[in-house]
């Protein structure tokens, strides 16, 4: 092939880049007035070549960009290679980001005019507005949050952290952004942050943790997450809630060692004067039986001492309920069972009072419990019932039991005794020497001790009663 043949196929495949490139690409002379121009140009445009050269780029640009492109194109008259991004909107065309490269076109060492280039990057810039966007909105998010947060690469370098972080541990991002967390924070090397962070990113599974940061004096909730660019971590300060579970549990053990005290006091009151009471008693009574007439001082001693050993003998109740609770182990209970014992051992005591029992209780219905204090329970029910029946009318009581929906048992002890006002008893039907019958010879102990049967296996009593309108009891057993 001839040197001719040559220059005009090398020019052929020049002009065949020119016009097929996606790049917008024109030459435009030292005034600015374009010479010739490419199709991806004229596609932008909708516009036919005639139509394009010849006349000045001014003639496609809004106004304000004239002088913005004016500039440029001296700069590259004067030699100079400009490059620079812009956001135009030719006429008559849809508005894009170019990325605009003006290169001097020389001939002979001189500059004849200016080729551009224009490449749309509208859809990256819009890409990157995105990014910065969603940026923005993760960057308020976690200066939001109350957690301190910060995030290590995989070289244990910090690559972003929140205000949080900065307050808690008394740090400045600028200074510490960029570096070695064990650089920042040397005195925690092999401690529990370390082994645990080392923890999460050698088996990629997330830790949750509390522990000491002895610099800052601070107890702190941490729960890191490992990913593949490394380890975001999260944290608060537990410092109140640490000092506060430190407080009670020394108020605890405080108030155990009291109670300890306490209940062994009352063991020895009630144990060592039963002896010299009993005695004390017994000599009251001999000096009665020989005092040749009745001596009133002797009957008041001798009633006063009845009265301290009731009192000592229900002491000592008490304290044999609370030592055997938690000693018996929990077992499945048929109710119907322990109902049928009491009623028997009541039957000549139910008989003698002309008393109607009814029990409704299905045979199937059973209690995890204890088999000694349901007994307990139902006995001192029952005999209350007796005890404050009404001398109006014979005795009726109904017990009926059930399964509750969420699974509970209950069982309601109903008669048509005296009754009390369950307004005025208020929270002290429960208490211990309680009593709301002035003519009854009780104590008022039964009750206690049944409320004390039912919190030992985790059950609970409700009560309703009217003076002369009979009362309810109503028990719930797990």
């Amino acid at each position: 092939m001839s040197e001719s043949a040559q220059f005009v196929d090398s020019e052929e495949r020049l002009r065949s880049l020119f016009e097929n490139s996606l790049d917008l690409i024109l030459f435009q002379d030292r005034e600015g007035v374009i010479q010739d121009v490419n199709g991806s140009f004229l596609d932008l445009l909708h516009r036919a070549k005639a139509d394009v050269t010849g006349r000045h780029i001014n003639a496609f640009l809004p106004n304000e960009l004239v002088p913005v492109f004016h500039e440029k194109l001296q700069q590259a008259v004067a030699g100079t290679r400009v490059q620079f991004d812009v956001a135009v909107q030719f006429k008559g065309a849809e508005p894009r980001v170019l990325n605009i490269s003006k290169v001097p076109l020389r001939v002979d060492g001189a500059v004849k005019g200016v080729h551009m280039v224009a490449r749309d990057i509208t859809d990256l810039t819009a890409s990157h507005q995105l990014i910065e966007q969603q940026a923005r909105k993760l960057n308020t998010i976690f200066e939001s949050i109350t957690d301190a947060l910060f995030h290590l690469d995989r070289n244990w370098r910090l690559t972003f952290l929140n205000h949080e972080v900065e307050r808690l541990l008394h740090v400045r991002r600028e200074e510490i952004l960029g570096r070695n967390i064990w650089e920042v924070f040397p005195a925690e090397v092999n401690g529990t942050f370390y082994k645990q962070y080392h923890h999460a990113l050698a088996t990629g599974h997330a830790v949750h943790f509390e522990a000491y940061y002895a610099t800052g004096q601070l107890w702190l909730e941490v729960k890191a997450f490992p990913s593949e660019e490394g380890l975001s971590v999260y944290f608060s300060d537990i410092t109140p809630r640490q000092e506060a579970q430190t407080s009670q549990k020394k108020l605890t053990e405080d108030l155990y060692r009291h109670n300890q005290d306490l209940q062994q006091f009352t063991y020895l009151v009630s144990h060592n004067l039963r002896a010299p009471l009993t005695n004390a008693l017994g000599l009251a009574q001999v000096l009665q039986a020989e005092s040749a007439a009745p001596n009133e001082t002797l009957n008041y001693l001798e009633a006063s001492l009845e009265q301290l050993d009731l009192v000592l003998r229900d002491m000592n109740a008490i304290l044999s309920v609370r030592d055997q609770q938690g000693v018996a182990l929990p077992e499945p209970v048929q109710l119907t069972d322990v109902l049928n014992q009491v009623l028997h051992s009541l039957q000549d005591s139910l008989q003698q009072a002309e008393a109607t029992v009814v029990l409704a209780v299905p045979d199937e219905l059973r209690v995890h419990g204890n088999r000694a204090y349901l007994y307990s329970i139902f006995y001192n029910l029952l005999t209350n019932a007796l005890k404050y029946r009404s001398p109006a009318r014979h005795l009726e009581m109904i017990i009926t039991g059930t399964r509750q929906p969420e699974g509970d048992a209950r069982l309601t002890f109903e008669d048509n005794g005296l009754g009390f006002d369950r307004e005025k008893a208020g929270n002290d039907v429960f208490r211990l020497y309680k009593r709301f019958h002035a003519t009854s010879s009780g104590r008022g102990l039964g009750l206690y001790l049944i409320k004390t049967h039912l919190d030992a296996m985790g059950g609970r009593i409700e009560v309703q009663s009217q003076p002369d309108a009979g009362t309810q009891f109503f028990l719930y057993l797990p």
